[in-house]
């Protein structure tokens, strides 16, 4: 999708929600690296994350959050989204290859200053089921 969709302040009602899925891909971890300056052995090494406990290189957990950027940008509030505020957590990692689902759901709008607060959940399937990769939520001003 190259248009952010318009959605009217007046639309965006708790429980209205979107969701995305991305795969991993070791090309944008390293360009995330590039980006942020995050060279970690933990993100760039299979094998130094390996010999710690990880399966694979670890994608960093701001790659996710800038997925969760692109959801709320793009999707959910949207083309007159400003993000204020964002509160985010990673309680397992996610490995290039892996299949994440992030989904943002409206839960409470004030009016009287155009914001809307957001919750977000990422997971990834695996053998075992899912799992949860990002939770937490956010806060955007809706532009007039």
């Amino acid at each position: 999708m190259t248009n952010a969709r318009e959605i009217a302040f007046e639309d965006l009602s708790p429980g209205v929600s979107a969701d995305i899925s991305w795969t991993v891909e070791v090309a944008e971890i390293e360009s995330f690296a590039d980006l942020s300056g995050d060279r970690n052995p933990l993100h760039m090494d299979g094998a130094y994350a390996r010999e710690r406990g990880f399966a694979d290189r670890v994608a960093h957990g701001f790659l996710l959050g800038a997925k969760v950027s692109a959801l709320i940008g793009m999707f959910l509030p949207g083309r007159r989204c400003l993000l204020m505020e964002e509160n985010l957590n990673f309680p397992n990692p996610v490995y290039p290859g892996d299949e994440v689902t992030l989904s943002g759901e409206v839960v409470d709008t004030h009016t009287d200053h155009a914001l809307v607060s957001l919750k977000i959940r990422g997971e990834k399937k695996d053998e075992d089921g899912a799992q949860s990769v990002v939770r937490g939520n956010v806060l955007c001003k809706i532009l007039s």
